[in-house]
């Protein structure tokens, strides 16, 4: 029998069965791009966090040397280690590493054992990174999130105060 001019049974699953199929044939694949996504935003996480440790450490070394002894080498090395850094993130969750960035910076700007020269070559890499322009984050509390509780327990107060 022919229906729209379609042939054979109008009531068959052939058509609906190879759409299945071949939706069954690409789901695999799909499952692994999503999972592969999922498993390399997890490595790049961890590479972020350990990269950011990683400078956390050598920032603190070198603001334990100048604090103790500001001298024109520690502020040359320090420039020097600025000059390999690609890029500072500043992220507002975790300010740490850029709060001693910035206490080195003021530790060798204060100086007075320290060469102008060397000054001038600190200040550059900290302009080159942005460091200098986050500053206005430096004093600001991390954002937090939101918990229902607290919702809950400002409108319990908002009903117990009229």
């Amino acid at each position: 029998m022919t229906v729209f001019g379609f042939s054979g049974d109008p009531f068959s699953n052939s058509i609906g069965d190879s759409f299945f199929n071949g939706l069954f044939g690409v789901f695999p694949i799909i499952f692994m791009v999503v999972f592969g996504l999922i498993i390399f935003a997890f490595i790049k996480s961890g590479m972020n966090y350990s990269k950011t440790s990683s400078t956390l450490k050598d920032l603190q070394r070198f603001a334990s040397q100048l604090a103790d002894d500001p001298d024109d080498d520690t502020a040359e090395r320090l420039a020097d280690y600025l000059r390999g850094i690609d890029s500072f993130s500043i992220e507002r969750t975790r300010m740490e590493p850029f709060r001693v960035a910035l206490g080195c910076y003021q530790l060798i700007m204060e100086s007075n054992s320290i060469r102008e020269e060397t000054k001038e070559r600190v200040d550059r890499q900290y302009k080159r990174l942005g460091i200098l322009d986050g500053e206005k984050f430096a004093d600001e509390a991390p954002p937090r999130s939101r918990s229902s509780s607290s919702h809950h327990d400002i409108h319990h107060n908002h009903h117990n105060h009229m």
